[in-house]
């Protein structure tokens, strides 16, 4: 029978609360070796044997000039209630927050509309084929 060391254990339900939040610029990983000693490879390989878990995601109503208004919550992270989100094309590979499909760089998406402080789910992305709704021309 394998065994899981108590340091590992421990590292792993803390992996499992935080829900895979984002922090930008390297400040998860910092934060984590700051304040449990494991390395950021030890966290990345505990993260990886981790299922992603997924914060609630809530289409609301169509808006003017190509946004979208979304309801979002995380129980570790918090929420945003009727959030901005805007129509763009995606800059680089993803996943779909609502369906899990695969973004390709090019596709048409929602993500949050970003102005003044960069919300925590600011990574965060829908396909737009995926709400059907139609654009404004």
């Amino acid at each position: 029978m394998h065994q899981v060391s108590i340091d590992h254990a421990w590292q792993y339900t803390l992996t499992l609360l935080g829900g895979g939040s984002v922090l930008h610029d390297g400040a998860h990983d910092k934060a984590c070796h700051a304040t449990n000693g494991f390395s950021r490879s030890t966290h990345a390989d505990i993260m990886d044997a981790v299922p992603a878990r997924r914060a609630n995601l809530a289409f609301v109503e169509v808006c003017k000039d190509k946004l979208i208004s979304v309801s979002w919550s995380d129980p570790t992270s918090g929420h945003y209630t009727e959030q901005l989100w805007r129509l763009c094309i995606a800059r680089k590979r993803g996943q779909c927050a609502l369906t899990g499909g695969d973004i390709q760089r090019g596709d048409k998406i929602y993500r949050p509309f970003v102005r003044g402080t960069t919300p925590i789910n600011a990574d965060w992305a829908v396909l737009a084929s995926a709400l059907e709704i139609e654009p404004d021309e």
